[in-house]
């Protein structure tokens, strides 16, 4: 697939199989999966969408249907938008965010799976800022391991800050991302977050001198890469700007209503909210800790085992808070990004032994681009397209993923750059020393290499037991 008119005749197969324009309110991408908000989800031809040429698979959650694609899904959503589908006055959303859902299907759903929702909503957008900015930090890394490049030189300090932007200024993305999902002005939450950055406010900060508002004192805290208090701070907004509108005059609201909730959010952010969500995400970092300490072999293990019904889920997004807040604290990870390193190389071990399996070409072509992409991270094509549908082969990638994520947290494997796919190689390197990158490479040819084994030892018997 690669003709703008194939992604057309797919989008309009999807389209017509999700119950035709009519029932779709709204759609958005990730990195894999088609996210369609829908009116009705009985309308849904599910089994009809699993035989589409192109479709992965489906996961139907309580806020989402989503329809895995695979790495070229954004063409498709580009498709999909193409026909001009409405719903009265409002069209599917063009942009890569999502649109609020409606009322109905809000109160239908659990409070868990909304926050899951949004904290996905907001973190998956910010992904490839983070893993561009974390291959800048191994770059940097590597080049004063091998003397590239000195950390007083210019180049360096360059390529140090462009490494350290998606980081620095994270809560500013959030901004952006949490105001499209909580329905606010993306301009005024930007701004009410911004402050937490404001250079004068940092210095401050740093200076240690008191700070108060209308003598309240205000914690002085560094929100740099922080996560939770610009999410907190723009659903806070999103009651305030509803407050705040119902109050004003129609004749003034243009005035109105921006300063007041600016007024009203800004000093409440600073007072409150910041302070607890720095605190949450200390909490995070402490427990992520706690976890990866003398048993933390025991979680790591756990968690890669467990990380291909997270992905079945989509709830593997709503981890990514965690493992920035750990960043952010600490500058390492050593817990979730190492359960999906060890998951994801595990799936593609044994898709590429599925590859390896059959006589069928295009099943071929298929199986070894799916475990490509798992060793670059995104594991869905072979999760939905491959090893589901070989269970034993799934059964494989969930027992290597287990063994070499045990392995992991034995020698306590650290990254020092957010990286969950082969290039975490360049992302062992840090304090630890030498002794952690072997550890790290080691637990990378012990999923990878275990799942394809056991996958061919596992396939083979059963073969076996056919022919007899």
């Amino acid at each position: 697939m690669g003709k703008p008119q194939e992604y057309d005749e797919l989008a309009k197969s999807i389209i017509g199989k999700l119950g035709g324009q009519q029932n779709i309110n709204s759609v958005v991408h990730c990195a894999t999966r088609l996210r369609f908000n829908l009116k009705d989800d009985a309308k849904v031809d599910e089994e009809g969408l699993k035989k589409t040429e192109g479709v992965v698979g489906v996961n139907p959650t309580p806020t989402q249907y989503q329809v895995i694609i695979g790495s070229y899904v954004d063409k498709v959503c580009d498709a999909v938008l193409r026909q001009d589908i409405t719903n009265g006055d409002k069209e599917i959303d063009s942009s890569n965010q999502s649109q609020k859902n409606n009322d109905s299907q809000k109160n239908e759903s659990s409070v868990f799976n909304r926050i899951v929702d949004t904290i996905t909503g907001c973190m998956t957008p910010m992904i490839p800022a983070l893993t561009a900015a974390g291959m800048i930090k191994v770059i940097l890394s590597l080049s004063l391991t091998f003397h590239w490049m000195a950390n007083t030189s210019s180049t360096y300090r360059i390529l140090d800050l462009i490494g350290d932007g998606a980081f620095y200024f994270m809560p500013l993305l959030l901004a952006i991302f949490a105001s499209r999902k909580f329905n606010v002005n993306t301009s005024i939450a930007v701004i009410v977050v911004g402050v937490f950055l404001h250079p004068n406010f940092t210095t401050w900060v740093t200076s240690g001198d008191p700070i108060s508002f209308i003598g309240v004192p205000i914690q002085g805290v560094s929100y740099a890469a922080s996560v939770i208090p610009a999410l907190l701070t723009v659903w806070l907004m999103s009651y305030i700007e509803k407050g705040v509108d119902k109050i004003t005059p129609k004749s003034l609201k243009i005035i109105l209503n921006p300063t007041l909730v600016l007024l009203i959010t800004a000093p409440l952010a600073l007072i409150i909210v910041g302070p607890l969500g720095n605190y949450a995400g200390l909490g995070l970092a402490w427990f992520i800790k706690l976890l990866s300490g003398q048993l933390g072999f025991v979680m790591v293990a756990l968690l890669a085992a467990g990380m291909p019904f997270i992905v079945m889920t989509g709830m593997h997004h709503a981890l990514t808070p965690i493992f920035v807040a750990s960043f952010a604290a600490t500058g390492t990870e050593s817990l979730i990004l190492v359960a999906q390193i060890c998951a994801n190389l595990a799936q593609s071990g044994a898709t590429m032994a599925m590859a390896i399996l059959t006589k069928d070409k295009s099943e071929k072509s298929l199986r070894t681009a799916a475990g490509v992409s798992a060793l670059m991270g995104i594991t869905e094509p072979a999760l939905y397209g491959v090893t589901m549908k070989n269970r034993k082969s799934l059964i494989a990638a969930v027992i290597s993923a287990g063994i070499s994520g045990c392995f992991a947290g034995i020698l306590h494997v650290t990254l020092y750059v957010p990286q969950n796919s082969i290039m975490a190689i360049l992302g062992f390197s840090g304090n630890k020393g030498a002794a952690n990158v072997i550890a790290g490479v080691l637990m990378m040819l012990l999923s990878i290499t275990l799942s394809f084994i056991l996958t061919i030892i596992l396939q083979t018997k059963d073969a076996k037991k056919a022919n007899n």
